[in-house]
């Protein structure tokens, strides 16, 4: 997992691998405000963002998530968001829902592990296939929140070497 904010991208930009760089440059370059929420293509079905309007709610009423095939990078463009993150270890219960190949994700309850992570405006959450994390959380009420989730296809990562 790896956490920013568009204000220092462009002094940690070099450090980043090419295809985060690309997906973080696309978000820090794209005019969100003219687009409706939906899906839109950075690289074809292997990169893509879906742009969303939603509102937080309490930790007991979502699932968590994880992923096997694609990488997630949550960005938010408005409002305040708690993502509940935890690395998958061996204390983590087995999956409420088990891996779903066409929807990449095995969803679960509670995670003993999980801490939350604070969006604000302007701030990105990069999760790797192994993250295992809770979206559109409340850190108090329930809110209205924007946000972006660019989509990477892990074989990306590879064609990148």
């Amino acid at each position: 997992m790896i956490i920013g904010h568009r204000d220092h991208w462009e002094a940690e930009r070099a450090f980043a691998h090419p295809v985060i760089r690309k997906a973080v440059d696309y978000l820090t370059l794209t005019d969100f405000a003219s687009l409706q929420p939906g899906q839109y293509p950075i690289q074809g079905e292997d990169m893509f963002a879906i742009i969303m309007d939603l509102t937080t709610i309490s930790k007991d009423e979502r699932l968590a998530e994880k992923h096997e095939q694609f990488f997630d990078i949550h960005y938010l463009l408005e409002g305040d968001e708690t993502i509940g993150w935890s690395l998958q270890t061996g204390g983590i219960p087995s999956p409420v829902e088990p891996y779903r190949q066409d929807q990449d994700a095995a969803l679960y309850g509670d995670i003993p592990s999980e801490m939350p992570i604070r969006l604000t405006p302007g701030s990105y959450m990069v999760l790797f296939p192994e993250d295992i994390h809770r979206p559109g959380l409340a850190m108090e009420d329930p809110g209205t929140v924007r946000k972006v989730v660019v989509k990477i296809n892990s074989a990306l990562f590879k064609l990148a070497d």
